[in-house]
């Protein structure tokens, strides 16, 4: 036994692994310290297939030869929630006798009664200084080597256990080895902050093999020659990544000479398992450039990934770190093709459909397009390319969008010899139709005649907007036309339009708008000077409402150009006010406006997002909804005033006002686009009422209004809802059918944009995606600072979402920061609804101590704000808050209060009490459908009449397993046989209509027995 540092030269003579004997020297050294009673602890990191854990096994197991006793144990992703699991682990190897065995078991069980944190139950301090004292008795006998394999998935009790024990092992003959992976952000900053303060403290890093470790290893397998020859392409091929070197050497057939390398199976399956063991955004990342197919375009990205800056600059790091990457791309072709090959067909395509719009808007050739639209082909349907000349997005079909373009790429010319895009194919009728997709750098003269008219550049058409049902070709050839097939040579276009009254942004779903070139022909008959603005104003709003933004910004830069100098046609400022709201990062308003006739509404909410203060917009606003009617104009100020309700986090009163509107809009026979944009407004106002049922009805209804293409920029806003609910009732993969369809790229830079953000990030979390949730979280909080609207958190509470998703990363500092940070900045008065959303983060991210303090506030403001889902949520809370710390009259109080019943009855025109389930008798293949009645996912069965009659031993053994506790540890808990929590469990699922141990967080039966 090595008991004595004379014999620590003697320790380890065998082989070191491949390319590793520095890094196997030096924990060689820390372990020498370790034998002479200096004791040492050292952070083994690396990338992805560095060989690490083969590094820490060969070096455990020399160690064990040589006399040291060994303590080992792994982290994993599917444990890292299982409390003391490490500690566990590191003790079961440790060959402890029964006495020393009972002890560790002892100190666990009733040592795990602190009181629960986020992470679950911690250790006491007695428990803690006993098992400390263990670790230190086996040391006294014999050298300790305590290695931990993958760190960062650690659970938080070992971590805290290990973190107390190499603070006392600094005089003792223990070394302990933690290895880490690299990953975007550490799992556990705490821990890392202390660990690197312990003065014994060291770390190591593996790093890529260089190219010459890469040609020893070639020369060894392959001989001189071969290794002379394939050294450079293996380096090339694998980045010097020890487990790629390996992937690749096993593809090689074993003797003969080795002309090149064979690129197989082992090498593909090797670069998947990197791939898919890396950190979620690097894999998101990674995908990304498969999808569009070359390297180095970060900001094309980014906005495809919906990635901030630094969070693609980390993920590149950690691809290139690990050896997978090379300037920017795959280091082998068949790597993006395999991780494509391994995603789901629908989320797969939503990425393509994606791609193509954000190339499309960036200028990209057409066949790049084209081969995006082609990759995502068949897999869904995409709203963006519905149709030849449609209006939402691409303009087409995989077909149309292909005959349509001109291959010629940048700089081209089409076959009408003007320029690249300026004019599509002809049709079938001899005239052109497609997409207007060149703006004129100068305007040219306009032609003698009457009437005003919009410039053009000889040889093109200028788009129109006219109902599809209405369309009546221009026959034959014209004054003025040119060869047959091809369209006349105008000097000018008028721009005639036919899509409903100026508040109407995008065309009902029973009169489809295409967009035809017409040519401007000799003759016809002239139009007013202010009919023609507003026609030409109209056509501005319809592109900027598609996406079309600089189409929309040209064609807006081009008509007030040609206004005289002074003069301001009638719609303009409206036509400001409204692209203020949905562009502001392109249209910054500079403060409140007192607009008059339909621009009142416009002009509050402008207001309000400028700075205006919540409660005097809330006034403006009401005394708008009280006056206004129906009729003209006046919709698109009755919507944006219930818009300010909304987002003054006054839910409660815009759900007053819902039913007289929908009353006043049954009388006015409004049209199909009011009451779609009425709809989606209603659904937001019931989803922040709690409403589910309501929200989702109504979110059907604004797709059954107007189909997704004609809802443009703002689809944001009915997807987002239905995203919502779905999440909210715990049915995560209908909600993940709904993020499938694609939206334009451009209704990320409008409010539409944020709410999808939202609602995708609170889907994440709820799936155990926190990394990415925080993602989408921060770029709300990038894009609202961007726009100068962080002020207004009823807009999106970003940092909610935020401080939950770091807490679910076990940051609990970074939590009860973003958290604090929302309280202070809503101030004493108002927002109860962020207020009470931005309490119960807080309380789950602070201490036990002040937990009830919190809920209790966050409580009370709920009721103000009337939130009937985050009622119950915060009271389900607070029961399990006053139950843990023995109060059980005020929890089961709480618990009362917390059920549909105890909850305070709806305000006239408000929520109804959160629904167990959605009405729904739908197969979950079927395929989603927005506008009919079905929709995706299979519910769980509903709740028989007894569902609110749990036993309380049921109750006891649901609230326990909603918490995640195994059957065992229930039983252990609360005394009873594992038997007898099973057949708790089958009641409770029958009783609660649910087939899940997971589905029961999303219960409101449970709600006293919940909390987080």
């Amino acid at each position: 036994m090595l008991t004595s540092p004379a014999r620590a030269a003697r320790l380890v003579h065998r082989s070191e692994p491949s390319g590793r004997d520095v890094e196997f020297r030096l924990l060689r050294h820390a372990l020498d310290r370790s034998l002479r009673g200096r004791g040492g602890v050292v952070a083994l990191c690396g990338a992805v297939g560095t060989g690490r854990t083969e590094l820490l096994h060969v070096f455990s197991e020399a160690a064990a030869d040589h006399g040291v006793r060994v303590l080992s144990a792994a982290g994993s992703p599917l444990e890292k929630d299982f409390p003391f699991g490490i500690v566990h682990q590191l003790f079961q190897s440790a060959g402890l006798d029964a006495a020393a065995d009972a002890e560790v078991a002892h100190l666990l069980d009733d040592g795990a009664g602190a009181p629960a944190g986020e992470g679950g139950p911690r250790l006491t301090p007695r428990a803690l200084h006993g098992l400390c004292s263990l670790v230190l008795r086996l040391a006294e006998r014999a050298p300790l080597l305590l290695a931990v394999d993958d760190r960062q998935d650690a659970d938080v009790q070992s971590l805290e256990f290990l973190l107390y024990l190499v603070r006392r092992t600094r005089a003792a003959r223990v070394l302990t080895v933690l290895s880490s992976r690299e990953t975007m952000t550490p799992p556990n900053p705490f821990f890392e902050v202390e660990l690197a303060r312990q003065p014994h403290h060291e770390r190591v890093r593996l790093g890529l093999l260089p190219a010459g470790l890469v040609s020893e290893l070639l020369h060894e397998r392959f001989g001189a020659d071969a290794a002379l020859r394939l050294t450079a392409e293996t380096h090339a091929l694998t980045g010097g990544n020890p487990l790629l070197v390996q992937a690749l050497l096993e593809d090689q057939e074993p003797g003969g000479a080795r002309q090149e390398l064979v690129v197989g199976e082992s090498y593909r399956r090797g670069l998947m398992n990197c791939l898919h063991r890396m950190d979620p955004l690097a894999l998101r990342l990674a995908r990304g450039v498969a999808v569009l197919g070359r390297p180095g375009e970060p900001e094309l990205l980014a906005e495809l990934l919906l990635l901030a800056p630094q969070s693609l600059s980390r993920a590149s790091y950690l691809l290139h770190s690990a050896g997978l990457f090379h300037e920017g791309g795959f280091r082998h072709p068949t790597g993006g093709g395999d991780l494509l090959a391994a995603m789901k067909p629908e989320e797969l395509a939503a990425l393509h459909h994606r791609a193509a719009q954000l190339l499309r808007v960036s200028g990209a050739s057409a066949a790049r397009v084209a081969e995006q639209l082609r990759s995502a082909e068949g897999h869904v349907r995409a709203p963006w390319a519905a149709a030849a000349g449609a209006t939402a997005g691409l303009g087409g079909t995989l077909e149309e969008m292909l005959s349509d373009c001109d291959p010629g790429g940048p700089g081209g010319t089409d076959r009408t010899g003007g320029p690249q895009g300026a004019a599509a194919p002809a049709g079938p009728d001899g005239w052109t139709q497609g997409w207007m997709a060149a703006v004129p750098s100068q305007r040219p003269p306009r032609p003698a005649g009457p009437g005003p008219v919009l410039p053009a550049v000889a040889g093109r058409s200028v788009p129109r907007a006219v109902p599809s049902s209405g369309f009546d070709p221009v026959p034959g050839p014209a004054a003025g036309a040119g060869p047959a097939g091809a369209p006349p040579e105008p000097a000018a276009v008028v721009l005639p339009w036919a899509a409903g009254p100026a508040w109407t942004p995008a065309p009902p779903a029973e009169e489809p708008v295409r967009i035809e070139c017409v040519p401007w022909l000799p003759g016809t008959e002239a139009e007013s000077a202010e009919a023609a603005a507003r026609r030409e104003l109209k056509a501005v709003r319809y592109l900027f409402w598609h996406g079309r933004v600089a189409e929309g910004t040209a064609a807006l830069e081009r008509f007030q150009a040609g206004q005289p100098a002074g003069a301001e046609p009638t719609g303009l400022r409206e036509l400001r006010s409204w692209l203020g709201y949905w562009f502001r990062s392109l249209f910054p308003q500079p403060g409140p406006a007192a607009g008059t006739g339909t621009t009142d509404g416009l002009a509050v909410l402008g207001g309000l997002l400028a700075g205006l203060p919540a409660e005097e917009s809330v006034l403006k606003a009401e005394r708008i909804l009280r006056d206004g009617r129906l009729g003209g104009g006046s919709v698109e100020s009755l919507t944006s005033a219930l818009t300010v309700l909304v987002y003054a986090d006054r839910a409660d009163r815009a759900a007053r006002w819902c039913e007289p509107i929908a009353a006043r809009t049954a009388a006015a026979n409004c049209s199909s686009t009011w009451h779609a944009l009425f709809s989606a407004l209603r659904a937001e106002v019931a989803l922040r009422q709690g409403d589910l049922r309501t929200a989702e009805e109504a979110a059907r209804a604004a797709f059954a209004r107007i189909r997704p293409e004609g809802w443009g920029v703002a689809v944001g806003y009915p997807l987002s809802t239905m995203i919502s609910v779905r999440t909210a009732l715990g049915r995560h993969e209908d909600a993940a059918r709904y993020l499938a369809l694609a939206v334009p790229a451009e209704t990320f830079q409008t409010p539409a944009g944020l709410h999808y953000l939202y609602a995708r990030g609170g889907h994440l979390l709820a799936v155990g995606r926190p990394e990415e949730a925080l993602a989408d979280f921060r770029a709300c909080g990038e894009l609202m600072a961007r726009w100068d609207v962080d002020h207004l958190p009823g807009l999106v509470p970003w940092r909610v979402g935020a401080a939950r998703a770091e807490l679910a990363l076990g940051r609990k500092g970074q939590a009860v920061a973003l958290a604090d940070r929302q309280l202070a900045a809503i101030g004493a008065a108002g927002h109860s609804r962020v207020r009470g959303m931005a309490l119960r983060a807080r309380a789950a991210a602070g201490e036990p101590a002040e937990r009830t303090g919190l809920l209790e506030r966050a409580v009370s403001a709920l009721e103000d704000a009337g939130d009937s889902a985050q009622l119950a949520a915060a009271l389900g809370e607070l029961s399990a808050t006053h139950r843990v710390q023995g109060e059980l009259g005020l929890a089961r109080s709480a618990e009362r209060r917390a059920r549909p019943g105890g909850l305070p009855s709806a305000r006239p025109g408000g929520p109804r009490p959160l629904p167990a389930e959605p009405p729904a008798d739908r197969p979950a293949d079927r395929a989603v459908d927005l506008a009919g009645d079905r929709g995706p996912g299979r519910p769980a069965g509903p709740p028989e009449e007894g569902a609110d009659r749990l036993s309380d031993a049921e109750r006891r053994v649901a609230g326990l397993a909603a918490h995640g506790l195994t059957n065992r540890e229930i039983a252990r808990k609360l005394y009873i046989t594992v038997s007898t929590v099973e057949q708790h469990l089958t009641r409770v699922y029958r009783k609660l209509g649910v087939r899940r141990r997971v589905d029961l967080r999303y219960s409101p039966y449970l709600g006293g027995e919940l909390a987080g």
